[in-house]
């Protein structure tokens, strides 16, 4: 896999070379520098949370006024309205007291 042979110019200038060791405060250095080219102008983690919380309120609030002034005809005929309306007091119809065996014995005596 090594395209270059031993013998190769670069290999003997890099023999030829000094041996260097890093700086003991480098990983600080490089840490400071890292830092300083982050962006200052970003923005906060709790910011983002209340802009999210406000975009969901305002869709929430679209949604409901649009609910709330929605011009629906009903989907029920007129006609079948009124059958509705008279089953509705139906309920008044039945009986009030409830029906047992005991008391079914009792009455028909």
């Amino acid at each position: 896999m090594n395209d270059l042979p031993e013998n190769d110019a670069l290999w003997s200038l890099l023999g030829h070379a000094r041996k260097t060791e890093p700086s003991p405060f480098f990983p600080r250095n490089v840490l400071r520098t890292v830092r300083h080219l982050s962006p200052r102008n970003a923005v906060p983690a709790h910011l983002l949370r209340w802009i999210n919380a406000a975009a969901f309120a305002t869709l929430l609030m679209g949604f409901s006024v649009t609910l709330l002034q929605s011009t629906r005809k009903p989907s029920i005929p007129s006609d079948l309205v009124e059958y509705f309306d008279l089953a509705a007091g139906l309920d008044q119809l039945t009986l009030v007291e409830d029906v047992t065996p005991a008391n079914f014995v009792h009455n028909s005596l």
